[in-house]
C-alpha cells in the first residue's frame, strides 16, 4: 500500500484541504477508486497533480475552470 494513499494524505501531500480533494475527486479531476467507502489514490496520480499546480498551489483541471 506504499503507493497508495487515502484522501487526506493527498491532502496533506498537495496543501489542500480535505474536502477540496473530495470535490475533485467528484469531478473526476483526480482518478481514484473508491474500496469500503475510502478514496484510494495513486501516489503518481497525486504527483500529476502536483506538477500541474501552479505557483498559489492552484490546481487548473479543466472541470471547472471558468466557472
Amino acid at each position: 500500500m506504499k503507493n497508495k494513499l487515502t484522501a487526506q494524505q493527498a491532502a496533506d501531500i498537495l496543501r489542500y484541504h480535505v474536502k477540496h480533494v473530495y470535490r475533485l475527486l467528484h469531478l473526476g479531476a483526480i482518478a481514484a477508486e473508491q474500496f469500503n467507502g475510502t478514496w484510494i489514490i495513486e501516489r503518481s496520480e497525486v504527483d500529476r497533480v502536483r506538477r500541474e499546480q501552479d505557483d498559489s498551489g492552484r490546481y487548473h483541471h479543466g472541470k471547472t475552470r471558468g466557472q
